[in-house]
């Protein structure tokens, strides 16, 4: 076991020391031991935030002396707050110390006999990031892609217009996927009837999955006039937390059954849904827009298509809690921009009925993906001997804030930000050159890129996406 001592300005950071303890592969513990002198330090933070909150007899509020505010309530009365200002700055202080880049946040335990003249002592038990090892990532072919749409791509658009002027009518048949049937519905859960599980003349659209399970496809196949028991069971991390995990039988009446008509493609159409005259001259604007669109998404789909070959030539061990630590940041990033749009995020879930955790379990495809990408080129830039010069650090700086022109303010910027956080920022910045030097050596060829058909990994995450 190795013990360092921090070398830092702060008084707490220079009082502080630490031993590390490797527990496996990627997970240490980190013994931090802070001295009576940082202690005494954050007292005294605490003591000058706080003292104007304290009524103290005989003296002004917010001029009681420490001793005697401790005195009245206690020694103790500021250790708590002390404790909890300190340990930030003296964790992140040691992270630094031994170069160590978590990536999920630490569990913490205080040990005992906290006071002035001891200190005190934390333990911090860290998960950090694995080293991947990646072969033959230059030279990678990729399809250049297909900038002409295909019939299949045009009669996609076609479709989805005729799907907008659809007329409703009611039809004499049994329900189909994408009917709208209109129904009375009882919902109980052992034996009772339970709130928000009750209607009336209901529009529910076949194939929708507005209801949970599979409530609509067991009305597939039913008429006009039925009445229909359902079964089905709520998800396990389902927003209201009584309902979850628990089973529900449905009474469904069935009061009318409406198909979409959809209308001709024709003249007659092209002049309902656009500005041209002719279905020929609307099926040209329809090709020139997918194929501006097939351009402007090229260079997006190549840059897919390259990382996800450099996911398959990587090999690494990831720890679980990476994977919950980028969840989290994609939660952290839902959250604003739900935010940003002046809704409270935890309104927004309770309306759209979702709860962190379900969302969260949404998106765990796609944050196994981003982790195994950054690990990928994070293995490309080690094998590269990629380093990052203060010159081109200050440039992306100034890409990433944009300010590009404004050496003042981009000196500014770093001088505001954290060791750890200039860190994050650099290995991201590895990442990026990393990516250009494996397009810079890639041989495009010619073809369109794979479908999720001809990709079965991809077809895969997709299915389990939905």
């Amino acid at each position: 076991m190795a013990t360092r001592k921090n070398k830092k300005d702060s008084i707490i950071k220079n009082e502080t020391t630490s031993q590390l303890e490797q527990l496996e592969t990627n997970k240490v513990k980190l013994t931090i031991t802070v001295s009576p002198a940082g202690f005494r330090e954050g007292l005294q933070h605490v003591y000058n935030k706080d003292k104007g909150y304290f009524n103290i007899p005989g003296f002004r509020k917010g001029k009681a002396p420490r001793r005697v505010i401790e005195q009245t309530y206690g020694k103790e009365v500021f250790y708590e707050d002390s404790v909890n200002f300190i340990i930030p700055e003296a964790y992140e202080a040691t992270l630094e110390q031994w170069e160590i880049s978590p990536v999920y946040r630490p569990d913490i335990e205080l040990g005992e006999n906290i006071s002035e003249s001891n200190g005190f002592v934390l333990y911090a038990t860290v998960v950090t990031r694995p080293k991947a090892e990646i072969n033959d990532y230059f030279g990678i072919t990729h399809p250049k892609g297909e900038i002409e749409p295909t019939e299949e791509e045009i009669q996609n658009v076609l479709k989805a217009e005729q799907k907008k002027s659809a007329r409703q009518i009611s039809v004499n048949r049994p329900a189909q996927l994408e009917d709208i049937v209109t129904i009375n519905y009882k919902g109980f859960i052992d034996g009772e009837q339970f709130e928000g599980g009750t209607a009336e003349d209901f529009d529910l659209t076949l194939g929708s999955k507005q209801f949970i399970d599979t409530f609509e496809e067991q009305l597939v196949g039913h008429e006009v006039g039925d009445d229909v028991v359902v079964t089905v069971s709520f998800p396990e991390q389902y927003h209201r937390a009584e309902y979850a995990g628990k089973s529900a039988t449905f009474e469904v009446e069935i009061l009318d059954v409406q198909a979409h008509e959809l209308p001709e493609v024709n003249d007659e159409f092209a002049q309902d849904v656009s500005e041209f005259e002719t279905l020929e001259e609307y099926r040209t604007n329809i090709i020139d827009k997918l194929r501006k669109s097939n351009e402007d998404n090229r260079e997006n789909r190549i840059d897919s298509y390259l990382l996800a070959e450099l996911i398959k030539r990587t090999t690494v061990d990831v720890p679980e809690e990476m994977y919950l630590g980028r969840l989290d940041d994609m939660f952290d990033d839902f959250s604003h921009r739900i935010e940003q749009q002046g809704i409270n995020v935890e309104s927004y879930m309770r309306f759209a009925g979702v709860s962190e955790a379900a969302l969260k379990a949404s998106w765990k495809k796609q944050a196994e993906k981003e982790v195994m990408g950054m690990l990928a080129l994070e293995a490309v830039a080690h094998k590269e001997n990629i380093v990052l010069s203060d010159e081109e650090f200050r440039s992306r700086m100034g890409k990433i804030f944009n300010i590009l022109e404004d050496d003042e303010k981009i000196q500014e910027v770093m001088e505001t930000i954290t060791a750890i956080r200039r860190k994050e920022l650099e290995t991201s910045m590895l990442r990026e050159i990393a990516f250009e030097r494996v397009k810079e050596n890639a041989n495009p060829v010619d073809g369109p890129f794979p479908t999720i058909d001809e990709n079965s990994e991809n077809s895969e995450d997709e299915d389990d996406e939905n």
